[in-house]
């Protein structure tokens, strides 16, 4: 089986491995196209570091345009090159959309699989309908997708689950929660634009035994020199990462997947982000619509969301000083990730779960 992947960003690139392993047991597969460190352990070599792909906001975007192009055209021209049999590509919606057109003009019938939908139920209703015939089918992270995509005439999408689910096993670790874990965001601009907030509200709180900041690989070394002054434990890798929810009593978490991460591993958090100018505009004209997986999910806001074009530091130190000393607080918290783990488990009824593999594999 030849299968392409293309991950462009941490969360994707853990995905992706997940089920490329799954794979590797049921199938010889000769596994090309981009992703990261998680897929590079299934044996992927990457046509380009995934780095080159992890930008967030216009502003990110126009300051590396001449970058992406290349890596757009790289990208199209190995898969039409390598003719695999099913091309999976893995969020970075924008990134993931132009591959999918290009690759359709050569390939008008190749299995197209999106893993993870794009919002179009929150921004963009329209883009529905526009990626229809790019994507022969979408796997969906979340419950209520495949109703939406129906609903606005959008490509078939099939509800599969996450791989977060896995982390709900840290729930019943042994051990005492007492520590500060800060998630400043996988991307550059998301570090430049959080970075500075979350660390001086983290280090306003008392209480911890530690704080324990986690980042991507090839953000670390760069954190480090920046926070050589700091009493702040600054770790990378998945391996890292599920440690230190293993001991977090809570976290401040730059707005992703993250967020969902830490509902199955029964972290109480506060959702955290400073947007470009552009993206923020867009936010507000949408009616502020809620942005953290765990409160669309339950459809109310549940973890706080404290968002914006300024850093919001004071509501930031408010909220997080209520979540580290009451209680009650983080006892509502993780009333809702038990909805979440119940919800996830089954599916809507619409949409019951189905398996990744087996969709997969459909296409063989």
């Amino acid at each position: 089986m030849r299968l392409f992947v293309v991950a462009g960003e941490s969360s994707g690139d853990k995905l992706a491995a997940y089920l490329v392993q799954r794979l590797q047991n049921e199938r010889t597969v000769e596994l090309s196209g981009v992703g990261g460190p998680s897929l590079v352990q299934q044996g992927l070599k990457p046509l380009f570091p995934m780095s080159d792909l992890a930008v967030m906001g216009w502003r990110d975007v126009y300051m590396r345009l001449p970058l992406l192009l290349w890596r757009l055209k790289q990208t199209v021209d190995a898969i039409v090159r390598q003719k695999p049999d099913v091309l999976l590509l893995v969020d970075s919606q924008e990134f993931s959309q132009r591959v999918a057109a290009g690759v359709r003009k050569t390939f008008p019938d190749l299995p197209i699989l999106l893993y993870v939908a794009p919002s179009v139920w929150a921004w963009r209703p329209e883009r529905a309908q526009k990626i229809k015939p790019l994507y022969t089918e979408i796997l969906s992270v979340l419950p209520f997708e495949p109703k939406a995509f129906e609903q606005l005439d959008g490509p078939k999408c099939t509800y599969v689950g996450h791989s977060a689910e896995s982390l709900s096993d840290l729930k019943h670790q042994i051990g005492v929660r007492d520590n500060l874990l800060l998630l400043p965001g996988s991307r550059q601009g998301e570090i430049d634009r959080n970075l500075e907030t979350l660390v001086d509200v983290g280090r306003g709180l008392q209480g911890f035994a530690d704080k324990d900041l986690i980042t991507v690989e090839h953000l670390r070394e760069q954190l480090m020199r920046r926070l050589k002054h700091s009493d702040i434990e600054i770790a990378s890798g998945r391996d890292a990462f599920e440690k230190a929810l293993g001991h977090a009593k809570m976290a401040l978490a730059v707005s992703g997947t993250v967020t969902l991460e830490l509902a199955f591993a029964d972290v109480p958090h506060i959702l955290f982000y400073v947007a470009d100018q552009k993206l923020g505009a867009h936010y507000e004209q949408a009616g502020r619509p809620l942005v953290g997986l765990p409160n669309i999910l339950l459809q109310r806001e549940f973890v706080p969301e404290i968002v914006g074009t300024l850093p919001r530091k004071t509501e930031l130190a408010y909220a997080a000083e209520l979540l580290a000393t009451d209680d009650a607080t983080r006892a509502a918290q993780r009333e809702g990730f038990e909805e979440i783990r119940l919800l996830m488990q089954i599916g809507a009824p619409e949409a019951p779960r189905q398996d990744p593999l087996e969709r997969i594999l459909s296409y063989i």
